[in-house]
């Protein structure tokens, strides 16, 4: 979700890792912080949060990422990342010590001579959904064209796993120590729903679909022996700047005490709780593999919260 900013910020993801890894379980965060390197690999999915370039080598995209000032603070050129630095994935790949993600179409087109079998892979792309086109076309929504959704990013990351490993067990050895980061996604699911001026009520009804997908992905990547896996939930959108200028009202009770719309902020966390609840069921299915929630609702809550503290 971008940053009530005119341009990109690289920071805002900056504090919004931190504040989302002290959020998960202590066993994890030890993992993801300690100086010695815990995790081999990174396998990431989810949209522009974390597309750290295949929307770059995606030739029909228009994205607005491929252009200057993205990219210009860290990496001092546009790589397809929505972002003017790192994004979360990023920082979480430094905190790990672990190459950035190499993104999957560039894997894919041949671009990268040198690639590692046991670097990870990042397969999110911005503008991803959980659910397919066909869904939303049967809602009456017709302004969101995917061809990458979460399932198509797992049929990618399939398709790659040959290359990574060969035999079960040696996937099971090579997966089970790799962190899997599998969203944040479902945001466009309600975005563009959004954009359109749904009601909320409506999008109440597409939020068990939204999990369906994201669980049913959870599910396959353990089967092939994940065993450590980050699930963010989504951020407070009733504080996200195009949705405060598209739904202005001069109703002061629609606003909360920092200025967010209220009814949007509920949403974001009906879905939240919905999401929580899911992972908790995976959980006990699933007693021996760590699934972790990221709550990035609250970890971005402290900028709007506080935004002097953070330089704004």
């Amino acid at each position: 979700m971008a940053s009530p900013s005119k341009r990109p910020i690289s920071w805002v993801w900056f504090v919004v890792v931190l504040a989302a890894i002290h959020m998960v379980a202590a066993t994890s965060v030890t993992a993801l912080s300690s100086s010695t390197r815990c995790f081999r690999a990174i396998y990431s999915f989810g949209d522009s949060l974390a597309d750290t370039g295949n929307n770059y080598y995606d030739t029909n995209s228009l994205s607005v990422a491929l252009t200057l000032p993205y990219g210009e603070t860290f990496f001092h050129r546009p790589t397809g990342r929505c972002s003017d630095g790192r994004l979360i994935v990023d920082f979480i790949a430094e905190q790990m010590g672990v190459p950035f993600l190499k993104p999957y179409l560039e894997i894919k087109n041949g671009k990268i001579k040198n690639w590692k079998t046991t670097e990870g892979v990042n397969f999110a792309v911005a503008g991803a959904t959980a659910l397919d086109s066909s869904f939303f076309l049967d809602k009456g929504i017709y302004n969101i064209k995917t061809n990458y959704t979460l399932g198509v990013q797992l049929n990618w990351f399939m398709d790659l796993l040959p290359s990574i490993c060969t035999f079960p067990s040696e996937c099971k050895e090579l997966l089970g120590s790799s962190l899997f980061l599998v969203g944040e996604i479902g945001g466009n699911d309600f975005n563009h729903p959004l954009l359109l001026r749904k009601n909320v009520e409506e999008l109440r009804t597409y939020v068990p679909n939204v999990i369906n997908e994201i669980s049913s992905a959870i599910s396959k990547l353990i089967d092939v022996g994940a065993q450590t896996l980050i699930v963010p939930g989504n951020f407070p959108l009733g504080c996200n700047y195009m949705y405060l200028s598209m739904f202005q009202t001069e109703d002061v009770e629609a606003y909360d005490e920092i200025g967010c719309l209220r009814w949007l902020n509920r949403f974001a966390q009906y879905y939240n709780k919905q999401l929580y609840a899911e992972i908790n069921r995976l959980q006990v299915l699933h007693p021996n593999v760590n699934i972790i929630y990221a709550d990035y609702y609250h970890a971005a809550l402290q900028i709007y919260q506080s935004p002097k503290q953070y330089g704004t």
